[in-house]
């Protein structure tokens, strides 16, 4: 019953950012089925979600200043590895400080030292139910205020 309470507030309410605004998240990588799938329940969560399949695409969005709150990655994306990705995004300063929830299939994965330098705000194992991402992303999102990601 608590399960379905929860559901039923998150989609009553949505997720904000710290200033009441609607969440603009970066969704990378993994198969295309399960970036649909990630989209969908950030869209279903109030948030704006922005499809990057790959990890030099949220890094582009980042280069180019693209207003963002958080990002939600699939650890297998494509065209790196996904640690070194999130890396990446931290290497950019001020632009890349944003929280970051890891889609893994392997919770050992993000258990080791340079994931854990990473500083990861949330992991989700897959597969997952909508209540662990929506949980994941609630907790990360008060980190950061709405545009503080727009340097």
């Amino acid at each position: 019953m608590a399960g379905s309470e929860t559901t039923v507030a998150a989609a009553v309410t949505g997720l904000t950012t710290a200033d009441g605004q609607r969440p603009r998240v970066a969704v990378v990588g993994g198969t295309q089925s399960a970036a649909l799938v990630a989209m969908v329940l950030c869209e279903q969560f109030g948030c704006s979600a922005i499809n990057a399949p790959t990890g030099e695409a949220v890094l582009a969005l980042l280069r180019r200043d693209t207003p963002l709150d958080m990002v939600v990655i699939d650890l297998s994306v494509s065209d790196m590895d996904g640690i070194v990705a999130v890396q990446l995004i931290r290497a950019l300063g001020s632009r890349g400080a944003l929280p970051v929830i890891a889609l893994t299939n392997d919770r050992a994965e993000v258990a080791g030292a340079s994931a854990r330098a990473a500083g990861f705000a949330g992991m989700v194992v897959k597969p997952y139910s909508p209540r662990e991402l929506y949980g994941a992303m609630e907790a990360a999102l008060p980190r950061v205020t709405a545009g503080a990601i727009n340097a």
